[in-house]
């Protein structure tokens, strides 16, 4: 088996040796932090289980999080397998199911199939149902390290910016695909907010202003939380307060502007 995922040899050896000895698990949860690799993982793992890819495969389906879904999936898991031993359901971000969803697929999971592998996908596993949980046998992932990870920086990238996106990254390759373009942009970002935090009341305000009206404030404050865990001088308050905030500004009924100057003002 060829993988086309970088790393996680621990549960890609699990897995072989799974298939071999022929004791799979009708439900499995992938949890680890987001953009490290397990979509790609479970895809992989689809290709495996039944010798054929998950593009144009009748014996896979990607199951979306609301009711009508759940009952498309049950439809699906009906009908025997067409051309390998199983039939195969990838839920990624699993954590997004309605509460409906959620139930109907719980119902799914205490009635298990021989031939059916379930593979959920979360990066916030604690916010499934815990009988959801307790009946999925969970695989955890681990950020890649060292030749994994800098593997996925591009090479025409200047040291200064491979050096920050390894670091502000955390291990996580999918950042780095989707940032490595911005890497100067973003790293400009970082700096700009470092410097905000040592100035006035009125500067602080200013920014925030400025802030609100990205449309990727969400982002900003994610990589801010990431960058600020990878130094050697963790600011643990600061890590714990942008945390929060991430919270508040991912929820629209709150005011994004006056969370922000508050965070400002109260953060030396």
């Amino acid at each position: 088996m060829v993988w086309s995922v970088v790393g996680h040899d621990k549960n890609k050896k699990y897995f072989q040796t799974a298939l071999k000895d022929g004791y799979l698990s009708h439900a499995y949860l992938f949890s680890g932090p987001e953009m490290i690799g397990k979509k790609l993982f479970a895809k992989d793992l689809v290709d495996l289980l039944n010798n054929r890819g998950s593009e144009n495969n009748p014996d896979f389906i990607s199951v979306g999080h609301s009711i009508e879904n759940i009952r498309d999936l049950k439809s699906f898991l009906y009908v025997k397998p067409y051309y390998g031993p199983y039939k195969l359901a990838l839920i990624d971000e699993a954590e997004k199911m309605t509460a409906e969803a959620s139930n109907a697929l719980l119902k799914i999971l205490e009635e298990p199939s021989s031939s059916t592998v379930i593979i959920l996908v979360s990066s916030k596993p604690k916010l499934l149902l815990p009988t959801i949980w307790s009946r999925c046998q969970e695989i955890k992932f681990q950020p890649l390290m060292g030749e994994d990870l800098i593997s996925f920086l591009p090479s025409k990238l200047r040291a200064e910016d491979k050096n920050f996106l390894k670091q502000i990254a955390s291990g996580r390759p999918g950042w780095i695909i989707k940032n490595a373009e911005n890497a100067g942009e973003i790293r400009d970002s970082v700096q700009e907010f470092d410097k905000i935090l040592k100035q006035g009341i009125f500067e602080k305000i200013q920014y925030a202003a400025k802030v609100v009206e990205r449309e990727n404030q969400v982002q900003l404050i994610s990589d801010l939380i990431y960058w600020y865990s990878g130094q050697e001088n963790k600011q643990a308050k600061l890590i714990k307060n942008l945390i929060q905030l991430s919270g508040i500004v991912s929820q629209s009924q709150y005011n994004h502007r006056l969370a922000l100057e508050n965070f400002l003002i109260n953060s030396q």
